[in-house]
Parts: structure tokens; C-alpha cells; sequence
């Protein structure tokens, strides 16, 4: 840790202290109370409403004056809005197959199905698994351990996304059935899984972070795919040793029962629009799988991916699959195969699903991000000040903003009293304790050291 970290950590926490001693009748209590919070940090009610009281100040005033505030995390519909609009080549090739349509006869029907639970499925909170292997999962253990992740330079090659077969394609038109001639490969970019993997990277470049989309066609002798697309990969991580997660983009083929002529497609429907499910896969060594020595972590950020997912977008992911595969996972750690949609799925909902895919792999990422410790404290206590010169503003366009919550107290005091303090500040116009106050700054700096040195 830099000296200067841990000089501005001290100085905080010294303030914080005084501060709690000066306005609270009961210091002793306090003080026992502020060294257990030290030992066993943990969220309360009243912590989590403080910090989703200012978080709210964002929304009401973005539109007047900037963006000063951290902003929440945004309900599924929001996160979408942006995701949700066809793109102008795939329209294009929409138009171009309604055409086809009208002359050319249907090959077979399309079956239309969302998967939600499969067999030899475990279960923690919204997160399932099918586990095919012989080895007990403890998801809740996993993702509270994180994955082997610390991304310290994101404008660096951080991610790698390739396509082990890469001729896999769709459908154009989401009509129930799919014309002669409309194969499920295909070498055009443009209409390939390939297609997919742009529309991911796009949202990892929009967050920041620096991303290799590796193109080439690694299946045209597909019995050594994976022979193929390892070999390249080898290739891009001597050449970008910064890379710490490579994705394996593909899609799946799930056959019709009783009709071998029909498709699959795989849906949930999503902010208004239909998107093709994607399901993680990671692999394990067992039975015949050996050379797979960082499985364990891989399966550590499979899990927290598979949890992210979740959270953004809900019913996106299909369960997540664990089996004794190996592809080219081993090759380096936080490596997943993902399969997106069927061979009955349309293009536009594939891209759609590479869109959302994208969003939420750049807010997990983000997560493990390295930031100095110096310039997170700054940018709390800017956090609370900038909180004070709004509140008039609240006040004024907003008064209800300030109703009783959960843990705090209902009545405001005077901020003139005691302006300067950031933990006075934030005491006066929220109504918590400066023990609630305290101890969520140290839960919220240990995570920044938990992320930054790994403790």
C-alpha cells in the first residue's frame, strides 16, 4: 500500500472518529460498537437506505445539472433502452429474406421455447446449475470468494472473444418456420456467429475497456476446431499478455423431439423484444478431461458471470452448465464458453442477446477493476459535499425525498451547526447515526482494498 493511501485512509478515519465523539453522548458504547463494525462489517438496513438516498439524487438531477453523483444500478427496462433498437444491416437482411419469402417454401417449422430448469440442476437465490460432473458445488461459497481477476489497466487488451466455429448462423425472420436453403452455417461475417461477437465487443468498448475479437474461421476441418482456434489463441496472448478473460462465443443446436426437420429457438422475451437465451459453459478435469489445471478459477468467474447476468437481465441466462469439457478453457484462466440461442433463433434476437451479453460482462469486470485508494476516498468525500449543495435543490423539486426510511431517524438537524465534517454533513440531511455513517465507509473502503491488493 502507498504511504499516501494510507496516510488519507488514517486521516478519514481520525475525523470520523472525533466526529463520532463529539456529537454522541455515549462515546464508550460507540467506541465498542465502531471497533466490532471494524471486525464483522456488514450492510444494515439503515446503511443500505443512506446509501440508496443519495444514490437517488442522480436521477433527479441529471437532466439539470450533470452527473456529480454515483450513478444506481438501473431496473432492466433502463439498462435496455439503448440495446433494444435493430440494427440497420440487420434490417437490411430482414428485408432481403421477406423477399426470398414470398418464393421460396418453408423447410421446416421453428419451435419456439424459454428454458428455465434443467435436469441434475442446483440452486443458490436466482443462480442454477446443471452439474454433470461427480464434484459437489458450493455456488454460495464460490461467489463470495470472487474470481482471480485484478484488471489494472482496462484500456489495455483485457478481453478476448473468439468463435471455436465460427460458421454457425441463424435464421432471418421470426415467422415459426425456416425457408430452403437457409442453412444453419455460414462463412459471412455478417450473418455468422462472428455478428454476435461485434455486438458484445461494442458494449465493452463503450465501458472502456480494451477488447480483441479474434474473426477467423477456425472450423472449416470441424473435428479440429478447437486445435485451430487454440493455436490462434496462443498466438494473441503472447502478443497481448494483458488479456485476462477469453470467451469462446457460440451457438447451440437443440434438436425437436419426433421431427428432425424442425429448429429450436430459444427465447425471453426482454424489455418488450425477444432475445435468444445464452447458456455458460465451464468444465472441470474428470474422467477422460486432464491439462485443466485453473478449472476451479474458471468456474469462479463463470459463477459470478452467470450472477451478473441474472441480476441485469433476468430469465436471459438459461442454467449454467458444468460438465468434464475442456475446449479451449484451459488455456487460461476466467476462460467460459457461451452459447447464444439455437439454430431456430433469429439473427436480430442473437445480436440483441450479444448486446446485453456485452453490458453485463463490462459491469462485472468492472468489479475486479484496480483503482488507487487514494483517489477513492477523494472521490467519497466529494461524493457526500457535493450531496450538501443539492439538497436545496431536493428540497425545493422534491420534498418527499427525505420520507422515513427503515434504521433512520425521521428528523433532519440544522447543517449550519457542524458544514465542514463530510460525516456531519451527511448526519445532517439524512438523519443517520455517525456509527451507521462510519461503519459504511469502512465496509465500503475494505472493499476497495479487498479489489485492489486482494486481501
Amino acid at each position: 500500500m502507498k504511504k499516501s493511501d494510507i496516510i488519507l485512509l488514517v486521516l478519514l478515519a481520525g475525523a470520523a472518529v472525533v466526529s463520532i465523539i463529539k456529537f454522541v453522548p455515549d462515546k464508550m458504547q460507540v467506541l465498542g460498537d465502531m471497533l466490532g463494525a471494524t471486525v464483522k462489517i456488514s450492510v444494515s438496513a439503515s446503511q443500505q437506505a443512506f446509501v440508496q438516498r443519495y444514490l437517488s439524487l442522480d436521477k433527479l438531477l441529471h437532466h439539470e445539472m450533470g452527473n456529480p453523483l454515483r450513478t444506481p444500478q438501473e431496473s432492466g427496462e433502463e439498462k435496455t433502452a439503448d440495446l433494444t433498437q435493430t440494427d440497420a444491416d440487420i434490417q437490411a437482411l430482414q428485408q432481403k429474406a421477406l423477399k426470398k419469402a414470398k418464393t421460396t417454401a418453408a423447410a421446416g417449422k421453428v419451435v419456439e421455447r424459454t428454458i428455465e430448469n434443467m435436469n441434475e440442476q442446483i440452486a443458490f437465490s436466482d443462480i442454477k446449475v446443471q452439474n454433470r460432473t461427480e464434484k459437489e458445488i458450493d455456488i454460495e461459497k464460490i461467489l463470495k470468494e470472487g474470481a482471480k481477476l485484478r484488471i489494472e489497466d482496462k484500456s489495455k487488451p483485457t478481453v478476448l472473444i473468439y468463435h471455436s466455429h465460427t460458421h454457425e448462423c441463424f435464421v432471418q425472420l421470426d415467422n415459426g418456420s425456416y425457408m430452403k436453403g437457409e442453412t444453419t452455417q455460414s462463412a459471412d461475417i455478417g450473418q455468422n456467429i462472428v455478428r454476435v461477437g461485434d455486438a458484445i465487443c461494442a458494449q465493452l468498448e463503450q465501458a472502456g475497456f480494451s477488447v480483441i475479437h479474434d474473426t477467423k474461421i477456425h472450423d472449416e476441418d470441424y473435428n479440429h476446431s478447437y486445435e485451430h482456434s487454440g493455436k490462434e489463441i496462443d498466438k494473441i496472448l503472447k502478443k497481448y499478455p494483458s488479456i485476462d478473460v477469453t470467451i469462446d462465443i457460440h451457438r447451440d443446436s437443440i434438436g425437436v423431439e419426433g421431427d428432425d426437420s424442425a429448429r429450436t429457438s430459444v427465447v425471453r422475451e426482454i424489455a418488450g423484444k425477444k432475445a435468444a437465451q445464452i447458456m455458460i459453459i465451464t468444465g472441470c478435469e474428470e474422467n477422460f478431461i486432464t491439462d485443466f489445471p485453473h478449472w476451479y478459477d474458471n468456474l469462479h468467474f463463470a459463477l459470478g458471470l452467470q450472477q451478473q447476468f441474472c441480476v441485469d437481465f433476468p430469465g436471459l441466462a438459461r442454467p449454467l452448465y458444468f460438465a468434464d469439457r475442456k475446449y479451449d478453457m484451459y488455456k487460461t484462466r476466467n476462460s467460459v464458453l457461451i452459447e447464444v440461442g439455437s439454430d431456430g433463433n433469429t439473427l436480430e434476437q442473437a445480436v440483441y442477446s450479444g448486446k446485453m451479453i456485452g453490458a453485463s460482462l463490462a459491469r462485472y469486470l468492472e468489479k475486479y477493476e484496480t483503482k488507487p485508494l487514494a483517489h477513492s476516498i477523494k472521490e467519497a468525500l466529494k461524493f457526500l459535499y457535493e450531496a450538501e449543495l443539492l439538497l436545496p435543490h431536493i428540497e425545493k423539486s422534491k420534498p418527499d425525498m427525505f420520507s422515513r426510511h427503515p434504521g433512520l431517524r425521521t428528523k433532519r438537524r440544522k447543517t449550519q451547526t457542524h458544514r465542514f465534517s463530510p460525516l456531519s454533513i451527511a448526519y445532517a440531511h439524512t438523519g443517520a447515526s455517525y456509527l451507521t455513517i462510519f461503519s459504511f465507509l469502512l465496509f465500503y473502503y475494505k472493499k476497495i482494498l479487498e479489489i485492489r491488493y486482494r486481501l
